[in-house]
């Protein structure tokens, strides 16, 4: 392992320590960390702002030159900077600056969305440039004693072919689906997965793997992906909602993931809209899940309920209506019906119609109380695009108040398949690069937190 990587994954168990001991903070052990909080702040601005010179390093963290150049001195021995080209200007009668680099290949992230139905992988660089990915199907209904060791199984296979060490990675990041407990290690009651309740899937992982490993909510990761990197990049409260076979929200609040008293925040799936619908896997009835999930949708779009109903309210005869599309069709998925909707199949237009309309109920609900200025609407049934979205926005409207919706934006998703997998990684390089807050400033709160600096910008297109 290098000394940049080394000391990467050891500052964040360190880290990772001290925010179990608040005290060790809050009693401010001295000079070591006021050192070790400026070093990250001028890297992190290099990061941030890079290649920079040094006299800017100075004026933007307010450090002293002679100790914005003893830290880039003992960054580039650690190998996380290093020094390249010149500043386009110099001071009159002076010579170029030479630009401070951020190294982003000295070490890599892994970064993981376990789906109910799906697997994503990828590696990336530390500024989350994809260098890898794969993505697959996968059961999560199998339940844990099959599923985890085959998740091991297919990350070392997959690091493996990447090329990359393990010697190089300094963390991996997974998003699964479920309320987790507030310690972010077991399942809590996952809605649908019985056996995986109460299962601490943190442990299990960290004894396999010998990396520091962070771990949350699937639609939370999702909604770290898409305001780090994606349609909400830089916005500091907005909203993620994946809609796929289940449906789960994800709330940034200020710039932080907002979880809840339990861990459970964000179970937009399991609002009731209609108190009489169909039994839920959670055990209540009418849940926007059941409604408008990608497995409703399939049944309605298959069994053209939506399309009747759109002709006649009051129930017109099945043959008044044209045949869908997928009547006769043997197995059928979610991507069927987004296919047949877009060659114009009114069966299934319909389908997912309603169920836009379904969900921009509920997403009233979140602009009525939460009133975020973006909502991100991603998932396998996002992939619709305006068929769904289009009478999203006009049901989300109709039942926002009217100041509570103005200024609202309701977008796609920009990253896709990755968007989770991406919020992952973001949360290792956060627990990375993230200093504990100094001494003066801890001793004036009772709750530590960490300060969080990440990079808000597109992320290049990848051919991987």
């Amino acid at each position: 392992m290098s000394d940049a990587v080394q000391r990467l994954v050891n500052d964040m168990r360190l880290r990772s320590a001290d925010t179990n001991d608040r005290q060790v903070v809050a009693q401010g052990t001295g000079l070591h960390h006021v050192r070790e909080f400026n070093r990250l702040l001028v890297l992190n601005c290099i990061r941030e702002h890079g290649p920079i010179a040094r006299v800017m390093i100075a004026r933007r963290t307010g450090l002293s030159r002679t100790t914005v150049s003893s830290i880039v001195d003992t960054l580039l021995q650690e190998g996380l900077v290093r020094e390249g080209s010149f500043s386009q200007s110099a001071p009159e009668g002076g010579r170029r600056a030479i630009l401070v680099h951020f190294n982003a290949d000295v070490g890599y992230v892994v970064g993981i969305d376990v789906g109910r139905s799906h697997l994503t992988i990828l590696i990336t660089d530390l500024a989350a440039n994809i260098i890898a990915q794969q993505s697959g199907p996968f059961d999560l209904e199998r339940g844990p004693r099959i599923c985890l060791p085959l998740l091991v199984a297919e990350v070392r296979v997959f690091v493996e072919a990447s090329g990359i060490p393990w010697n190089r990675i300094i963390g991996i990041g997974l998003g699964i689906p479920g309320p987790l407990d507030v310690r972010l290690r077991e399942l809590s009651g996952p809605p649908g997965m019985p056996s995986w309740d109460g299962v601490d899937v943190w442990q299990i992982l960290q004894q396999e793997f010998a990396v520091p490993l962070c771990m949350d909510n699937d639609a939370n990761m999702g909604a770290l992906g898409e305001s780090r990197y994606g349609a909400a990049r830089g916005v500091a409260n907005m909203a993620y909602v994946k809609i796929g076979t289940g449906i789960g929200g994800g709330l940034i609040i200020n710039g932080q993931i907002y979880r809840g008293q339990s861990g459970s925040a964000g179970e937009l799936g399991h609002i009731t809209i209609d108190e009489n619908g169909p039994r839920c896997v959670c055990g209540n009835r009418g849940c926007l899940e059941t409604l408008a999930g990608a497995r409703a949708i399939v049944e309605d779009a298959r069994r053209g309920t939506s399309l009747r109903r759109s002709a006649d309210p009051d129930g017109a005869p099945e043959e008044s209506s044209p045949a869908p599309a997928l009547a006769e069709s043997g197995a059928v998925d979610i991507a069927d019906v987004i296919q047949m909707a877009k060659a114009g199949d009114a069966a299934s237009v319909a389908a997912l119609e309603h169920a836009g309309e379904r969900i921009g109920i509920a997403l009233a609900g979140i602009i009525n109380l939460f009133n975020p200025a973006t909502i991100v609407i991603d998932g396998g049934v996002a992939r619709a695009g305006e068929i769904l979205l289009a009478p999203l926005r006009r049901a989300a409207e109709t039942c926002s108040l009217p100041a509570a919706w103005k200024g609202t934006r309701i977008l796609p998703g920009e990253l896709g398949t990755t968007a989770i997998a991406l919020g992952a990684v973001s949360t290792v390089l956060e627990a990375a690069f993230s200093p504990a807050m100094p001494p003066a400033a801890a001793q004036n709160t009772s709750e530590a937190a960490p300060i969080t600096f990440y990079r808000s910008r597109p992320l290049p297109s990848t051919s991987s």
